[in-house]
């Protein structure tokens, strides 16, 4: 029996997806799944018979109940490209890595662990190609963000948005993994580097300062 993997990108991404996909890690230890899916201008120029939106509107018929069945919310947002937005909150991380049917389909395997307020989200395995899986399906780059309410201790992300404490990841066949480890008992600050950036930079003004002040004392002297 077939996964129920990638839900409506199954076949997007086949003819020219493209794919934001984005997940929060509340406050609250929630965590929020989110996914805005088009197409490409050359996947929708094979359609030049009807409208961008009604050929969105298509897939959402042929996955509505695996959609339904999942309790995913989805709508088709009408802008200058539409776009379908897939969303779902989850009642802990634990709970995502073990039953999000998005993410998980990228993935050879996912792992959630803990060591006390220490918690640890890491894949193993980019699925990036596999033809002789029908489950698969080839994907050249992937990129993802992980936005997270609490300090991130380790994280392998190839750039980093302080403001927001959210971290973009772009999977390809040199980069296949993802490494996000983070503190509970430490909620994010962005305002918090800030501050230690301006402690330093005074420290060093005044260490100057008594270093000038010392110097020119010993010359008088």
């Amino acid at each position: 029996m077939k996964k129920i993997v990638m839900l409506i990108i199954a076949i997007l991404m086949i003819t020219g997806c493209s794919v934001k996909y984005k997940i929060v890690i509340n406050e609250d230890l929630t965590l929020t799944e989110d996914a805005n899916l088009t197409g490409t201008s050359y996947f929708f120029s094979n359609y030049y018979k009807t409208t961008k939106t009604n050929v969105l509107k298509s897939f959402i018929d042929i996955y509505k109940d695996i959609l339904d069945e999942n309790n995913y919310k989805y709508e088709i947002v009408d802008d200058l490209t539409p776009y379908v937005h897939v969303t779902k909150k989850y009642d802990s991380v634990s709970d995502y890595v073990n039953n999000s049917k998005l993410f998980n389909g990228y993935f050879d395997e996912v792992k959630y662990t803990e060591d006390g307020n220490i918690k640890r989200i890491e894949t193993i395995g980019y699925n990036d190609n596999n033809p002789n899986d029908p489950d698969r399906f080839n994907v050249k780059e992937l990129k993802i963000t992980i936005q997270c309410a609490y300090k991130v201790t380790n994280h392998n992300a190839k750039e980093v948005d302080k403001k927001t404490n959210t971290y973009r990841y772009e999977l390809n066949e040199d980069n296949d993994k993802i490494i996000l480890e983070y503190d509970t008992s430490k909620k994010y600050d962005p305002n918090s580097e800030l501050v230690t950036t301006l402690i330093i930079l005074f420290a060093i003004v005044i260490g100057a300062w008594v270093s000038i002040f010392v110097l020119n004392k010993n010359k008088n002297s």
